[in-house]
């Protein structure tokens, strides 16, 4: 059974849910524009294969950044630090098992961090509309995976 955190950032817009019913997620597409992230896109894994998610937020031509995740090497993500102002998320750092993912969208604003230690992030849900107003996450406790003794 999944843990859900409970969306942070602002209010308003459309609620949306992606589920917790994946493995990780596989890749995270975002289009910025001037008041913050205008949309996001999570692509998950689910029964080892990726599958494409749904797009969330405002309308546009494309994506402007994206981040690729290696789930065949079991990358995963362990948090998501996003900043927050004027009522839209402007920018955020992954982390993840393997690395830590360059600001994507911009350092404006307060922090806050989606985590819960011993645990990766399996799905998302939050808020949006013009912009994407709020982000949680579900998370999953890690598996030990193939240790070396």
């Amino acid at each position: 059974m999944a843990q859900k955190l409970e969306p942070k950032g602002g209010n308003g817009g459309k609620e949306w849910d992606d589920g917790d019913d994946y493995e990780g997620v596989s890749q995270i597409y975002i289009r910025e524009g001037c008041g913050g992230i205008e949309s996001i896109k999570f692509d998950y894994v689910k029964n080892g294969q990726p599958k494409d998610g749904p797009i969330h937020g405002g309308s546009g031509q494309s994506f402007t950044e994206w981040f690729d995740l290696n789930h065949t090497c079991d990358e995963h993500i362990l948090s998501v630090t996003c900043f927050f102002e004027e009522g839209a998320i402007q920018g955020f750092v992954i982390k993840t098992n393997i690395r830590t993912s360059a600001l994507m969208g911009y350092n404006l604003g307060t922090t806050f961090k989606l985590e819960v230690k011993g645990k990766k992030i399996i799905g998302f849900h939050g808020s949006s509309g013009k912009n994407l107003y709020s982000l949680g996450a579900y998370f999953a406790p890690l598996s030990p995976g193939n240790l070396k003794y």
